[in-house]
């Protein structure tokens, strides 16, 4: 059995590609709704309708908040489980996971020997600006960016690919890349346009103070400007991931 699980807020624009690259990736997926008022839920619903929706219990964003529920979440939980976020495209064979389990001993809690996939993160980076259609994957339309093997993984931290119940997650739910067999793409910054600016910019609003004095989520907190200059920087430093991306399709 395998799991995907997600929290979103208003993802109506980067859903339908997102559902339609994972439905047949997974044995099942379940979708945190954080009060959304546009149609992700009815996007939900028409692309996987066996998916489960659940109502967040949390008001805000809190980084610690969402941590915490996604873990009760995945106490329930059998088979192996990963958390992703909406712009979180994970591409490779899952079929990884029916290796030998001494080959994801990726570390320990106590005495209890963890069986995890750190998997690392690409920077997607839109180089062309040409708006995307949904008849086509996201992952053959936008394939520019920042590999994680040439700094991107300093940008995005990989994520964790686990069968533990009980995992405490650290703060943002971010790990060290144990494997390459395996890719997530963040969309973080493709396609580069308004909806996208607008998604970016929508978080801000729903923070805990806490979060925005203790430092937690500041990469929420940048204006449009920020956002256009950090966007060119990163600009510079992408190329085209095509072949990187299609050998893991």
């Amino acid at each position: 059995m395998t799991t995907v699980i997600s929290h979103f807020f208003n993802e109506e624009y980067l859903l339908p590609w997102w559902l339609e690259h994972h439905k047949n990736m997974f044995d099942h997926g379940i979708m945190i709704d954080y009060n959304s008022t546009d149609r992700s839920v009815e996007i939900i619903k028409r692309i996987c309708p066996t998916w489960e929706i659940i109502r967040s219990r949390n008001q805000f964003f809190g980084a610690r908040e969402i941590d915490s529920e996604v873990m009760d979440i995945e106490k329930l939980l059998s088979g192996w489980r990963i958390a992703l976020n909406t712009t979180e495209f994970l591409i490779g064979d899952l079929s990884i996971i029916n290796k030998p389990r001494s080959s994801f001993n990726y570390g320990y809690v106590g005495e209890e020997v963890i069986y995890g996939i750190g998997i690392p993160v690409s920077v997607m980076v839109d180089l062309d600006n040409v708006e995307p259609v949904y008849d086509v994957p996201l992952v053959s339309q936008k394939t520019d960016g920042i590999h994680y093997a040439e700094g991107g993984f300093d940008y995005r931290k990989g994520r964790l690919l686990h069968n533990k119940p009980g995992l405490m997650y650290p703060v943002g739910r971010h790990y060290k890349y144990t494997t390459e067999d395996l890719m997530i793409l963040w969309y973080g910054w493709s396609p580069y346009n308004q909806r996208l600016i607008d998604r970016k910019l929508q978080i801000q609003d729903r923070m805990p103070l806490s979060d925005k004095q203790s430092g937690l989520g500041t990469s929420h907190l940048r204006t449009q400007d920020e956002l256009n200059a950090e966007y060119e920087t990163f600009k510079k430093q992408s190329r085209s991931l095509t072949k990187d991306i299609n050998k893991l399709l």
